[in-house]
């Protein structure tokens, strides 16, 4: 025996209705409370990030600011690395230096690289060459 096709289509319907109305809840009814919280976590969370700075020739001038205030410790530059603390508001916002370095006149081309560590995500590096005794760049850092 065949059953009718209008009661066979109104059960079908019953079930995808059952169905439905749980997955619509779970797919759409806390999306926003989720984008909320992640939000609010990350305007919040600051990640204490070090900073260490290399350089193979012992510059007369260094500067790296973050923001227009200078990141490094006022000191001596006989000694490298240069290590520094400055902090991380959210991975997606990434870190961005901008970086002036000088060498005595007749120096080579030098490398100065700068290394980042923040908590909890992958350290990230980046080398800067100098041309005619002078660095002026930007070195960025991103997390995905």
């Amino acid at each position: 025996m065949r059953g009718s096709p209008p009661v066979q289509l109104a059960f079908l319907l019953l079930g995808f209705f059952i169905l439905g109305v749980p997955l619509v809840r779970l797919t759409h009814g806390g999306a926003e409370s989720v984008t909320g919280a992640i939000r609010t976590t990350s305007a919040t969370d600051a990640k204490p990030v070090f900073v260490r700075i290399r350089y193979s020739q012992k510059p007369l001038k260094l500067e790296v600011k973050r923001g227009g205030e200078n990141v490094l410790p006022a000191g001596d530059l006989t000694a490298s690395p240069v290590e520094a603390h400055t902090t991380l508001l959210s991975p997606l916002e990434g870190l961005e230096f901008s970086v002036a370095a000088e060498w005595p006149s007749g120096t080579p081309d030098t490398a100065l690289t700068i290394e980042v560590e923040p908590d909890s995500l992958d350290g990230r590096t980046q080398t800067l060459w100098s041309t005619n005794g002078r660095i002026e760049d930007i070195a960025s850092f991103t997390w995905k």
